[in-house]
């Protein structure tokens, strides 16, 4: 079987098992609404390894986020997503925004002109790095602030920040000051990006600024 039909085949079964995976803790471990969100994002995120080393073809590697997010558009506002906790349309659009981000950087890439490790780091930074500072930052977020009617916390910003800092020390080649003013760019758009608009502003812009400083 052809490499790439394989790893569209794959790359399916993978989201819907991590899908598969969160309706079940959801419904038999009594997962927050929150803590379902953030672990299909953290999960789907891990879909770059498939594309980056399991396509090798453009049509193919937008056939993924593409359907992505017009599935996740339909599971949005067909009011399937209350199967997951969710309702919160604002929140949950994070779910279409994400997939689109991906298709951007997935263009860039196919265009020479980012690299594949830029995009492994645009696509880790939010989906462990946003995921895991709202999973901790709700538990333990102790110190609040607001950003544009949006409650944030420094325990969840530090968190993103942290783990900013690990996804790019372990997956790029970047020196530690492109490290260290990649991870605080991303962090700071992490924080005061609102409407869940920062699945877009985080990826991208970690993705680009890999490829250009």
């Amino acid at each position: 079987m052809n490499q790439n039909i394989l790893s569209l085949i794959c790359s399916y079964i993978f989201i819907f098992a991590v899908i598969a995976v969160a309706f079940i803790l959801f419904r038999f471990a009594h997962l927050s609404k929150e803590t379902t969100r953030k672990l299909i994002h953290i999960g789907v995120s891990n879909w770059v390894f498939i594309l980056i080393y399991g396509i090798d073809s453009l049509p193919y590697a937008l056939t993924g986020p593409v359907s992505f997010m017009i599935i996740n558009a339909a599971f949005v506002y067909s009011g399937a997503a209350k199967l997951l906790g969710m309702g919160d349309r604002k929140r949950d659009n994070g779910l279409i925004y994400f997939p689109f981000s991906l298709i951007i950087m997935v263009l860039l890439y196919y265009n020479g002109m980012v690299a594949s490790y830029d995009v492994i780091a645009g696509t880790l930074v939010m989906g462990y790095g946003d995921g895991l500072a709202a999973l901790i930052g709700s538990k333990a977020g102790r110190h609040k602030y607001s950003v544009l009617n949006a409650s944030k916390s420094w325990e969840g910003t530090a968190v993103m920040l942290a783990v900013s800092l690990i996804v790019l020390a372990v997956f790029t080649p970047y020196p530690f000051m492109k490290v260290l003013v990649i991870a605080c760019v991303a962090t700071f758009f992490e924080a005061v990006t609102p409407l869940g608009l920062d699945n877009i502003t985080v990826p991208i812009l970690t993705t680009i600024l890999g490829s250009l400083i």
